[in-house]
């Protein structure tokens, strides 16, 4: 799957802020013994950075180190949790559950109503965790370091086998 598009120009290389990866903390500390990989991020993501102040065991990688995540995998790595690029967010929703470990991806909301969503889960066989935070996330830009404006979108983590429960709605 090499030739998955992936955006060069800055629209796909927007970054999480610290407290949206905080808001994770709560909900994934059952996973302090697993080793959690971020396949879309640098040394500088916030979840590289945040995830290791909490004392859990981070590998990352991304594409601009030549580690496509539809090819490259680390040796060792239990659960995934990052913010892929949102051009082909289904490819990379679909390539999570082909992997079949837990994960959480940072997605818009309304992937909800896409029915991808229905058809992988459904053949996958288990239930789908979100954690829907109260407002919408700021994302960064990577070619200005600004905080952009709120988007149309509401993004929401969703999982597979990931959270203590499969809904969880969650304020800042």
């Amino acid at each position: 799957m090499s030739n998955i598009f992936y955006a060069t120009w800055g629209w796909d290389e927007q970054y999480t802020p610290k407290e949206w990866v905080e808001l994770l903390i709560p909900h994934i500390e059952h996973l302090k013994d697993k080793i959690i990989r971020c396949p879309f991020d640098k040394a500088d993501s916030q979840f590289v950075i945040v995830l290791k102040e909490h004392g859990f065991k981070v590998v990352y990688s991304h594409i601009d180190y030549g580690q496509n995540f539809f090819e490259y995998q680390p040796k060792e790595w239990d659960v995934i949790i990052s913010n892929p690029p949102y051009t082909n967010k289904r490819k990379y929703w679909e390539r999570c559950l082909e992997l079949w470990k837990p994960f959480a991806l940072l997605l818009p909301l309304n992937i909800l109503s896409d029915s991808m969503i229905n058809v992988t889960m459904k053949n996958r066989g288990g239930g789908m965790w979100l954690l829907i935070p109260q407002k919408r996330m700021r994302f960064y830009n990577a070619i200005t370091w600004e905080v952009w404006q709120s988007p149309t979108f509401k993004a929401t983590y969703f999982g597979v086998n990931i959270f203590k429960q499969q809904l969880i709605l969650e304020s800042l």
